[in-house]
């Protein structure tokens, strides 16, 4: 646990053997810390700065001698507190600035961008996630790409994309849909901000595109594994003109009580 909590803190390997040190022995000098952890004494001496710095360490005088001892321990989580806060502040900061910052890059934005292998085709659905309140579209072969990006993928995402409020209106060919019993993340209705229809029968697709703002995101099948984004306003209105034929044909899955989805509870 100390391991983790002390580098989301920023906190080396060698703060926190000091740290830990003195939790076990009690108030030690530094020649005793650079001795029984066999560190180097000036570095123990930079760590239990930085340690006295973050509220962690005390340093008191014994009869002439330096020694140093860990100050009140509800210091450690109120440490983590500051710094969960600083971060919030700063997305808020970032959330803030964001829209100027797209503004100014989409004259120099590549309107067409490649990415390749599981970990580009999840960075190319990501784009989305920068977008909040929209209503989007996607025709995709769910067998496949739930296979290719991951359960735990797709779980995450659709948090992520419930959070935003992006609503999202998707169309399975019949040979590679999925039972939402087994896959609730993929659930419908108003609060899975989504509806899925099941395309007419003998229509299928390897590719997946998925539509929002002025963009187009597509994705390969898992023998190809890539994915590319185009933006362009034209563009994306020719897609979503198919998209709509092909919604008007396809028959909605309807929301049912039993397709409760419990990675929502944690959104």
């Amino acid at each position: 646990m100390f391991k983790k909590l002390f580098e989301d803190l920023g906190l080396s390997e060698n703060t926190r053997r000091v740290y830990l040190q003195l939790i076990e022995n009690g108030a030690s000098s530094a020649r005793m810390l650079a001795e029984n952890l066999s560190i180097p004494r000036p570095s123990v001496y930079d760590n239990l700065k930085l340690l006295i710095q973050k509220g962690l360490v005390i340093e008191r005088n014994e009869e002439n001698k330096k020694l140093f001892q860990v100050d009140d321990l509800k210091n450690l989580p109120r440490l983590l507190t500051n710094k969960i806060s600083s971060l919030q502040k700063e997305e808020k900061e970032l959330e803030d600035i964001l829209p100027r910052l797209l503004s100014q890059t989409q004259a120099i934005e590549p309107k067409i961008k490649f990415y390749s292998g599981v970990e580009g085709v999840r960075q190319v659905l990501n784009d989305m996630l920068w977008y909040k309140d929209l209503r989007t579209m996607a025709l995709w072969p769910i067998s496949e790409m739930v296979e290719l990006l991951g359960k735990e993928y797709m779980a995450d995402m659709n948090r992520k994309r419930i959070r935003q409020k992006l609503s999202t209106r998707g169309i399975w060919p019949e040979d590679k849909k999925v039972d939402l019993k087994n896959h609730p993340f993929l659930g419908v209705g108003e609060g899975f901000y989504r509806e899925i229809r099941i395309a007419p029968k003998g229509m299928t697709w390897n590719m997946s595109y998925w539509v929002y703002a002025d963009k187009v995101a597509f994705i390969s099948s898992r023998k190809e594994t890539f994915g590319f984004v185009i933006h362009s306003r034209d563009f994306a209105e020719m897609i979503k003109a198919q998209f709509e034929v092909i919604w008007k044909a396809s028959k909605p899955i309807k929301a049912e009580p039993e397709y409760t989805d419990p990675f929502l509870r944690t959104v």
